[in-house]
C-alpha cells in the first residue's frame, strides 16, 4: 500500500514553506531535503522504496519549488537555509527527528546538526559533494568568486518572478533533461513543474531564487571541515554515488567518505552505481541502505539486518 501524500504550507517570518506529507503523523518523523534547484518532490520515488512506519516530510526549501523566497537584496547563506528547517521542525513539534538530505540538502543537514545539537536521530547523506573546504591560500579568491560576483550582478540575482525571461516549456524541459541526464522525461516534467510557473502560449517563467546559485558558505579549511562535521555523535549513512567518485567531486573532502576518520565510529559509508541524481532514477539502489539505516541504525548497517 503506497503511503497517503499531502501537501500544505507552513508559515515562517518572511512568508511560507511548502511541504510534502508521506505517512501517518503519528509514526517517527523523517525529513527529506532536496539539493539545489529542486524540490521535495523529486523525493517521491525514494519514498516509496522506503519502510512505510515512518512520517516523511519533504520541504520546499526557501526560493525553491513552492516556497516562497527569503526577501530580496542580500546574499542567502547556509544558516538562513537551517533556520528554515528548525521553522518546519517547532511547527510539528519535534524533539528528535531523522534528516535524508541530497547534495545541498546533505550540507545543509550537516550544519543543521551543528547549529542544533541533539535534534537528529540520524542524518543520510544523499550525494553530498557540496561541502566547501577551501585552503587559506585561495580564501581570497573563494570571495571574490562569491561575493564580488553577487554584488556585480546584483540587479540579475535580485530579479522578481514577474521581471523573468520567459522559456519555452519544451525547451526549458530540453536543458533540464541536459543538466541533469539522469531524470527519465516524465521525472525531469515533474521538477520542472514545480520551479516554474506557466507565462502563456507554451512559455514558463522559472520561480526559483537565483541568489541561490551563490549560496554563502560557511567556508571553512579542509583541517577545519574535518574537525566540524567528524566530532559528533550523530549516526550517520553517507551514500556515494560511483560517477561523483570516478569524477573525484570529493577531492577536497575524502575524509568525509572514511569511516576511520570519526572519532565516535558513527559513520557508515556505501557506493551506489549511477550518477547523482541516482535517488530519483534508480530510488531501489538507495533505498536498500536508506531503509537499513532507518531501521536498525549503525548496528543494522554492520550486520546486515533483514529488513
Amino acid at each position: 500500500m503506497d503511503l497517503l501524500e499531502n501537501e500544505w504550507y507552513i508559515q515562517a517570518p518572511w512568508g511560507r514553506i511548502a511541504i510534502i506529507a508521506w505517512g501517518n503523523c503519528y509514526d517517527p518523523p523523517v525529513l527529506l531535503c532536496h539539493g539545489s534547484i529542486d524540490s521535495a518532490i523529486s523525493f517521491r520515488g525514494l519514498v516509496s522504496k522506503l519502510p512505510k512506519n515512518f512520517y516523511y516530510i519533504g520541504v520546499d526549501l526557501p526560493g525553491h519549488g513552492k516556497s516562497d523566497r527569503f526577501p530580496p537584496g542580500l546574499m542567502i547563506s547556509v544558516s538562513d537555509m537551517a533556520y528554515s528547517i528548525n521553522a518546519v521542525a517547532r511547527h510539528f513539534r519535534w524533539k528528535k527527528f531523522t534528516f535524508i538530505g541530497h547534495s545541498f540538502g546533505a550540507f545543509l543537514g550537516q550544519n543543521f546538526n551543528l547549529l542544533y545539537p541533539g535534534k537528529l536521530n540520524k542524518l543520510i547523506n544523499l550525494d553530498p559533494i557540496n561541502f566547501f573546504a577551501i585552503p587559506p591560500q585561495h580564501f581570497a579568491k573563494w570571495y571574490h568568486s562569491r561575493f564580488t560576483e553577487f554584488y556585480k550582478n546584483y540587479d540579475k540575482y535580485n530579479t522578481s518572478i514577474k521581471d523573468g525571461p520567459k522559456v519555452k516549456w519544451t525547451e526549458a524541459l530540453q536543458t533540464l533533461r541536459s543538466n541533469r541526464p539522469g531524470l527519465s522525461e516524465q521525472q525531469a516534467a515533474e521538477v520542472l513543474a514545480r520551479l516554474s510557473e506557466p507565462a502563456g502560449e507554451g512559455y514558463i517563467r522559472y520561480t526559483y531564487d537565483l541568489r541561490i546559485k551563490c549560496i554563502n558558505g560557511p567556508v571553512f579549511s579542509p583541517e577545519h571541515v574535518k574537525k566540524l562535521y567528524t566530532n559528533h555523535d550523530t549516526p550517520i549513512l553517507t551514500v556515494a554515488c560511483q560517477n561523483s567518485l570516478d569524477n573525484e567531486l570529493f577531492r577536497n573532502t575524502a575524509f568525509l567518505l572514511d569511516e576511520a576518520e570519526y572519532p565516535s565510529k558513527n559513520m557508515r559509508f556505501r557506493s551506489v552505481v549511477g550518477g547523482h541524481d541516482v535517488h530519483i532514477s534508480n530510488p531501489d539502489r538507495v533505498a536498500v541502505y536508506a531503509s537499513q539505516f532507518l531501521l536498525y541504525g549503525l548496528e543494522g548497517m554492520d550486520n546486515k539486518a533483514k529488513l
